[in-house]
This record gives structure tokens, sequence and C-alpha cells, in this order.
């Protein structure tokens, strides 16, 4: 049981891509961005995830920290160098059902804490296919923004997802539908492994867990008229429009380092976005930061 964190933050990956924030992504059109707080997701090893199909259940607790050196939402910076800091605490059950809390923490927004999400779901292997696993989860926000003219676009979220994996290389698809004045949706798929550089035991180990990461989603793309005009109105020249586009937004290359040591899971992993998009005016640069986790997990 010294390493039953990594099946609870597998688990974790129920929130999908939690929502914790939106901004205009354009002055010309209300479109949000959305900032994941769970997007660092391990997985344990087969071995320990058969624990969850015995008689006898377990419980547990899990706190976890992360920080990340620089804000981004699908590639695109938030704020010029700006870091965050997020927290969880989740409640687990070993049958697959989960609760818990979130909420982050960035250095240039004004409150810096400006959102608290609540998550619950379910999530199992099946037993006959150890390879395959699901989930499924909702996810409520609660905005601390004292200013009137801040009106969220979302409030709650449905988020699923399915994973196929092997001992050593795994993949996963999840899917989130964003839900309130508007809908909205997101889609992911990531490809990942895992090569162990030391092991102190069974349970406990340093490895390496690269990572490919696509994230579709939604953008106001500026698109360039066939012909310019001439609005009286503004007494300005038109020559391009916006237009609300789903596509892939970014893919992303992680290459995390993972210590696990008894009840404490400890990641450094280094993170390269490559940003896409359909414009016709505007290409977004390519870009890197560094993010560090912290878990800890209590057994009741």
């Amino acid at each position: 049981m010294k390493r039953i964190s990594l099946i609870l933050v597998a688990l974790l990956v129920l929130s999908g891509a939690v929502v914790a924030q939106h901004t205009d992504m354009l002055e010309h059109e209300r479109v949000s961005r959305i900032d994941s707080l769970l997007n660092d997701v391990l997985f344990g090893d087969d071995d320990l995830y058969a624990l969850f199909n015995t008689k006898q259940n377990f419980q547990f607790i899990y706190a976890g920290t992360n920080f990340s050196s620089k804000t981004y939402f699908a590639g695109r910076e938030i704020g010029n160098d700006q870091y965050n800091l997020s927290g969880q605490l989740y409640y687990m059950h070993s049958k697959g059902f989960f609760a818990g809390v979130s909420g982050s923490w960035y250095s240039q927004l004004d409150p810096g804490y400006r959102t608290t999400v609540l998550s619950a779901g379910f999530g199992r292997g099946l037993k006959k296919a150890s390879f395959f696993r699901y989930r499924a989860s909702g996810s409520y926000y609660l905005f601390h923004v004292d200013d009137p003219d801040f009106d969220p676009i979302y409030t709650t979220s449905a988020n699923a997802g399915i994973t196929l994996k092997s001992k050593t290389l795994g993949t996963r698809l999840d899917g989130t539908l964003l839900m309130g004045k508007e809908f909205g949706q997101q889609l992911s798929w990531d490809v990942y492994a895992y090569l162990n550089l030391v092991k102190f035991g069974r349970y406990n180990y340093l490895r390496l867990e690269p990572e490919l990461s696509l994230f579709w989603g939604s953008e106001a793309a500026e698109f360039l008229l066939n012909e310019a005009y001439f609005d009286e109105s503004t007494q300005t020249e038109i020559s391009t429009y916006y237009k609300d586009v789903f596509g892939l937004l970014n893919i992303q290359l992680q290459l995390p380092v993972s210590l696990s040591w008894k009840s404490f899971d400890l990641e450094v992993s280094y993170n390269y976005n490559l940003p896409q998009t359909v414009s016709d005016s505007f290409d977004y640069p390519n870009s890197s930061y560094f993010r560090i986790s912290l878990g800890y997990i209590f057994n009741l």
C-alpha cells in the first residue's frame, strides 16, 4: 500500500481538463480561454491497479500541489512569465468513486485566486480486459471575483475518457463538455511510456515518463476577407473577420522525471508547446516551461 497513491492520481484524470478561469481570447468576441488545473496525470502499475479488483475495500485522502513556471492555455501564454500554484484535495474509494476540491493561484491576476473546482466521478477497469479503463465525472466551478462586469461563460462540465495501456506504454482519450450560458467542447489524446531509471523495491522508483499530448478546442480565429471594405460608422478599413472554429490547438511534448517513495510522489517535468491555429493573420510561437508536482496519500 506504499505506492497506491499513483493509482489515486491516475483516477484523477476523471476530472479531465478542469476549468480554472475564463478570460477573453480576443476583444472582438466573448470567447473564453480555459486553464487546466489537473493537467499532470500519473497512472499506476498494473499489479497495483489489480488491488482495486480485490474483495477488500480501501479508502484514501490525496493531497497534492503543482507549481508551473509559466501559465498557458492550449500553448497560448496567459500573462508574461506568469507562474501559478495549484492544489488538490480528494477522497477516493477503491471501488472507483472519488470526490474532491481543487484551485489555483496566479501571479499576475487580480484576484490571484479566483476559482474553486468541485468534482465527483467514477472510474474502473475491466476484469477480463485489464488493459482497458474507463472514467466519467462532473465538475462545478465557484468563482471568487468581486467584479460586477465578470460574467463567466461556463459553470459546470461533464468529462469522460478511456485508457489503453500495457506495463510500459499507454494511450488515453478524454473529452469535456463545458456548460453554462454557452456550450463548449474539448478533446485531448495522449501517448506515453514508462522507463524505469532506478527501483527501490516493488513500489518505489525513479523513472522517466515521456508523453505526447494533442489538444482540440474552439478558438476565435481571424481570417482574411477576399476583398477589404470601408466601414463608414467607424471610419476604418475592414480586411479581416473572426470565426469560432473547433480544431487542433496544441501539441505538447512532456519529459517528466517521477520519484515515488512510500506515500510521497514527486515529479519534475519539462514541457514544450507547439501551438496550432487555422488563423490567416497570426501564428503563436513555440514555448516551454517547467512544472513541479508533489503529492501525498493518507490511508483511512
